[in-house]
């Protein structure tokens, strides 16, 4: 371990940045020239397990009025918050411009505007699996699938209705569907996993008329009545869980059509809208802003209201969530929710967790792989909004076997932005750690959240 103020020497920088370098140009045969050194992170070892008490990403609340709100009044109490775009967003008044927006939407109520505008996405390009994963911006899916450059899926045809609604002032926001949710699977077999755990992306608009939200299947070109009702995706889901599909009716477009995970054209088409899509809606999550063009880097709330079907959902291993193309996509990226997260201790500092906004302290619990003598803490904190959101107040304490009690190792009272804080502690033995943050103890501008990329923990010198 070396001792100095910047934590790694220049030549420890040099071999990581050379190190992701040659991993990103796929040049993984020259890595093993590189040096390396004798520090180990003892919170990366084998058997070391990381619980934290909440995540910012996934939130599961047991009342889908929490998620179910008019988002242009103010929230109503347990309500996860909501993050809207700005009307005036140049994006949003370049769509007015280039596409003919207001004549495809016509007069009528905000189902019908949002009928015709999905009606009209839908015509304009096919599905087909995209040759990059693009930024979440309509303007560049509408310009491009419809010129036949780029090809896109079901996240994209979403995106390009949400963004089209905003542009017309009709609130709307992105849905997430999961047919079901495991922790084991083979990637790209999800749709034939036993369950099946694949997804399926679709679209809320906002109906000023009902006064609640109604779901828009763009990709398929389809939603969902009950007794001439124009259904959310909520509603779907229960109809689902409650074995009533028989009572909701599809209304598709003129380019609604049936196919499976693969793009594969299916033939019984009104088994498929009646049954087969809407097993979709076993699982709902839906995503709690839709600012993706004012803020592309945000982490993303993650809202699934949990039933008696629908278990808890853990997103991106618990991650933050902060945006990133590849979100969501044909890849399931939803797990059964637990407490436990890899996310902080695996050598990746471009990912991160965050606790919830919630007021009152926050915890995330390290178990080593064994009793361990320690002597270093680095804790790694996120770059947003060009700051490093350091925690100000926070305390890392220690334990010495399961029923030991916590005991106080290291202490800040006046944390300073960084982009890692580097802690040199009078040498412990413990099997735990724990970094524990007071309530408000966290960044300015996020001050009931504890947020961090990393946590590093080394043996004291020799």
């Amino acid at each position: 371990m070396q001792e100095h103020p910047d934590y790694r020497t220049l030549e420890e920088r040099l071999a990581e940045w050379r190190t992701e370098i040659l991993t990103r140009m796929d040049r993984a045969d020259e890595l093993s020239v590189l040096p390396s050194y004798p520090r180990v992170n003892l919170a990366r070892e084998a058997g070391t397990t990381v619980r934290v008490d909440s995540y910012l990403g996934s939130a599961n609340p047991a009342d889908a009025g929490a998620v179910y709100y008019d988002v242009t009044a103010p929230a109503p109490a347990g309500a996860v918050p909501f993050a809207s775009e700005d009307p005036d967003h140049p994006v949003l008044a370049e769509l007015r411009r280039r596409f003919p927006l207001a004549d495809v939407a016509g007069d009528g109520t905000d189902v019908e505007k949002a009928v015709r505008l999905r009606d009209w996405i839908k015509s304009l390009f096919p599905h087909h699996i995209p040759y990059r994963m693009p930024e979440w911006n309509a303007l560049l899916i509408l310009d491009r699938g419809s010129r036949g450059v780029e090809h896109f899926i079901c996240v994209h045809y979403s995106v390009a209705l949400v963004q089209s609604c905003l542009a017309l002032g009709i609130p709307a926001r992105m849905i997430n569907l999961h047919r079901g949710i495991s922790d084991s699977y083979r990637i790209g077999d999800e749709a034939v996993a036993d369950p099946p755990v694949d997804e399926h992306v679709v679209a809320e608009i906002w109906s000023s008329e009902q006064g609640g939200w109604v779901m828009m299947d763009t990709d398929f070109d389809v939603h969902y009545e009950r007794d001439g009702q124009a259904l959310s995706a909520w509603d779907i889901h229960r109809a689902f869980a409650d074995d009533e599909l028989a009572k909701i009716e599809p209304r598709r477009g003129p380019h609604s059509l049936s196919f499976n995970a693969y793009g594969e054209r299916l033939p019984d088409e009104d088994e498929f809208f009646a049954a087969k899509l809407p097993a979709y809606y076993a699982h709902i999550t839906v995503l709690m802003r839709n600012d993706f063009l004012s803020d592309t880097d945000g982490p993303v709330t993650m809202a699934h209201p949990v039933d008696g079907t629908a278990t808890p959902i853990l997103w991106h291993r618990g991650s933050d969530n902060r945006l990133q193309p590849h979100l969501m996509g044909p890849v399931v990226v939803a797990q059964p929710y637990t407490e436990v997260t890899p996310v902080l201790t695996d050598g990746n500092r471009r990912t991160g967790w965050a606790s919830a906004d919630a007021a009152g302290p926050h915890a995330v619990e390290v178990a080593l792989a064994g009793p361990r003598l320690l002597g270093r803490a680095v804790l790694h904190w996120p770059e947003y909004r060009l700051s490093y959101h350091s925690s100000a107040v926070y305390r890392l304490e220690t334990r010495d076997g399961d029923d030991g009690a916590w005991e106080p190792w290291i202490d800040v009272t006046d944390g300073a932005e960084a982009p890692h804080s580097v802690h040199d502690a009078p040498t412990r033995r413990a099997t735990h750690v724990r970094v524990v943050q007071p309530a408000g103890g966290g960044s300015a501008d996020f001050p009931d959240r504890l947020w961090l990329t990393q946590l590093e923990l080394y043996a004291p010198p020799a």
